[in-house]
C-alpha cells in the first residue's frame, strides 16, 4: 500500500523544478519530475500520480495544452503555476480541469498550504 502522496512537478526551468521538488520531498512527499509537456503526459499515464503541479508556459506543449490532453475524470488536481498573474488564464484554466493557478514566485508555505488543501479535498 502506498503511504506516500506523490506529486508530479512539470516545468522547464531545472533550477526551478529542483527548488519545488525539494521542498516536497522535504515535506514529506514522493515527486516525480518532467521537463515538459509531453514528459509530464507520459509520466501521467504510467505512474500513480495524486496532484500534478504545472507550469504554463513549457517548451513545446504549453500546460493549457497539457490540462486538454489529459483531460479525463480519473486525472489528479492539477495546480498551475504561472509567472503571468492574468485572470484570463486563470479562467481558461480552470476551465480546462486545473483546481487552482498559484502565481510565482510561489511562496513555501502558500504552496504547501494549496498543495496540502487540495489533496485533502481530492480524498475526499
Amino acid at each position: 500500500m502506498k503511504t506516500k502522496k506523490c506529486v508530479l512537478v512539470v516545468e522547464d526551468d531545472e533550477s526551478f523544478r529542483e527548488s519545488v521538488k525539494k521542498l516536497l520531498e522535504k515535506e514529506g512527499f514522493e515527486v516525480r519530475e518532467a521537463c515538459s509537456g509531453e514528459e509530464g503526459v507520459e509520466i501521467l499515464g504510467k505512474d500513480s500520480i495524486d496532484l500534478v503541479l504545472l507550469d504554463l508556459y513549457l517548451g513545446g506543449m504549453t500546460g493549457l495544452e497539457f490540462l486538454d490532453k489529459t483531460k479525463n475524470p480519473l486525472r489528479p488536481p492539477v495546480i498551475l503555476l504561472t509567472a503571468f498573474g492574468d485572470w484570463g488564464i486563470y479562467s481558461d484554466a480552470v476551465a480546462r480541469g486545473a483546481v487552482d493557478c498559484i502565481p510565482k514566485p510561489i511562496k513555501r508555505n502558500e504552496l504547501m498550504a494549496l498543495v496540502n488543501g487540495t489533496l485533502a479535498k481530492a480524498s475526499n
